[in-house]
């Protein structure tokens, strides 16, 4: 049965209280009830509540550092399954409305301080497409929570990262229907677990990356790393290598003729870059401007033949045009003067 009873609260009493009222969705009588609830278990509890209390004054921020500290450090990485259904019991959790609710809830405590919006769907169980914004202060608190909803959504929603921007305080992630497991899970590695296989191989092999990572240091990554076998031709060879295709084949795991050309151009400015091969390559349409930082000319030439065998090799047809600093690469196009057209970028460049 309940009962009524005419209280009277100043506005300071009533903004200590909005809190409380805004967890209870705005019902007063509960946030009292619970008010009464909390005062009934120190009543009985006192000595437990004082602990309590004393242990949240002495160790709130180390612990708050602490839990900081560690979501900075799973940048990149990816939550394990097990934890991830222990997080959000997708038994109970089927409505994405449900999964707003829950996320709300769970983030409502513990200086989270990220709001999350679960939007555009057109489906509440299985939708063709979702929207999730994460709006807080900490860009690490927002990453480690989206990393969370997006293994949920494509783990059991059937969800593909489809898109991920990020603003000042936001992250704003679209996702699609997606019922290809091996290309969801790889989106989300993509945009979260981007870590995963080098943290793997660096846990395989602590001396070797260690070693590794010192002598790039030491060096200013003024190093060239090369294939084994390239290398053995070096050696043994009466003329340089035609062509470097190995990494980016091992890359893709599939031939460089298979490889779509503008994929193949972005996996060739990153390996070759990072190796050392070239010190940058800038992309157009049409054009590769590569900034090699060689002076001796067998050495651009040699450049400029490693590039053009792996072209070749895609059977996509390029001209070069070489200068003290830099080679271009213009794609034949039937019908105009290349050489004056990649004479004329160089001059330019």
């Amino acid at each position: 049965m309940s009962i009524r009873k005419n209280i009277s609260l100043e506005k300071n009493h009533l903004d200590k209280l909005d809190p409380l009222i805004t967890k209870n969705k705005g019902n007063f009588s509960a946030a009292i009830r619970e008010i009464i609830d909390l005062i009934d278990t120190m009543l009985n509890n006192p000595d437990d509540i004082s602990k309590v209390i004393d242990g949240l004054k002495t160790d709130y921020n180390f612990t708050e550092n602490i839990i900081y500290w560690l979501i900075k450090q799973s940048r990149g990485k990816l939550i394990e399954q097990e934890v991830l259904d222990n997080i959000i019991d997708p038994t109970k959790i089927v409505l994405l409305t449900d999964l707003e609710k829950y996320l709300d809830d769970m983030t409502n405590g513990g200086n989270w301080q990220t709001s999350i919006k679960i939007s555009d769907y057109d489906n509440n169980v299985m939708p063709s497409s979702v929207n999730v914004v994460l709006t807080g202060h900490s860009v690490y608190k927002m990453e480690f929570l989206g990393g969370i909803i997006s293994s949920f959504l494509v783990t059991h929603k059937k969800q593909e990262v489809f898109s991920m921007k990020r603003e000042a305080n936001k992250i704003i992630i679209a996702f699609k229907q997606q019922n290809n497991t091996n290309l969801a899970k790889h989106s989300l590695v993509r945009h979260f677990g981007y870590m995963e296989d080098i943290m793997r191989e660096i846990s395989k092999n602590h001396e070797f990356w260690k070693c590794i990572g010192n002598l790039y240091r030491q060096t200013n990554y003024n190093m060239v790393v090369i294939p084994k076998k390239y290398y053995n031709e070096l050696l043994t060879g009466t003329e340089v290598p035609g062509c470097l295709t190995a990494p980016i084949e091992a890359i893709h795991r599939i031939p460089i003729k298979d490889i779509p050309l503008e994929k193949l151009i972005r996996t060739m400015k990153s390996v070759y870059e990072h190796m050392g091969i070239v010190e940058r390559i800038d992309m157009d349409e049409n054009t590769l401007n590569i900034y090699h930082g060689y002076s001796d000319p067998r050495a651009i030439q040699a450049i400029e033949k490693l590039l053009m065998g792996v072209l070749d090799t895609h059977g996509t047809k390029y001209e070069s045009c070489c200068s003290e600093n830099l080679i271009v690469l213009s794609r034949v196009n039937t019908g105009v003067n290349e050489e004056e057209t990649c004479l004329l970028k160089v001059q330019a460049v």
